[in-house]
């Protein structure tokens, strides 16, 4: 949950006088604080997530260039195993950049 759905669950605990409930949301909030990244760390994780991506990008295209070149080579289907994986490990990138721009905002 983000800070402004834990400031409108305080709210409404204090429109009710449930002072037990305003209690945790405020140690909650205390520990969501104490627990999040600092935005420079989580800057820089995502720098480095995209150069990972980027890193991949280029392989696959490399691969894709002997593919077309070399399509008679013994080699094709070694090289079409290396872009699955490669495209695997792009997908699974994508989401941890995606779950990284999610929790920056």
């Amino acid at each position: 949950m983000s800070v402004d759905d834990y400031l409108d669950l305080l709210n409404y605990a204090k429109a009710i006088n449930d002072g037990q409930w305003q209690a945790d949301i405020i140690e909650s909030l205390k520990n969501l604080n104490t627990v999040s990244e600092e935005p420079k760390v989580q800057e820089e994780s995502v720098i480095e997530l995209w150069s990972q991506f980027d890193s991949i990008n280029i392989l696959i295209m490399k691969l894709f260039e002997k593919l077309r070149k070399n399509e008679e080579s013994d080699e094709v289907l070694h090289w079409k195993e290396q872009l699955l994986e490669l495209k695997l490990e792009r997908s699974i990138l994508s989401k941890k950049i995606l779950n990284r721009y999610i929790r920056i905002r």
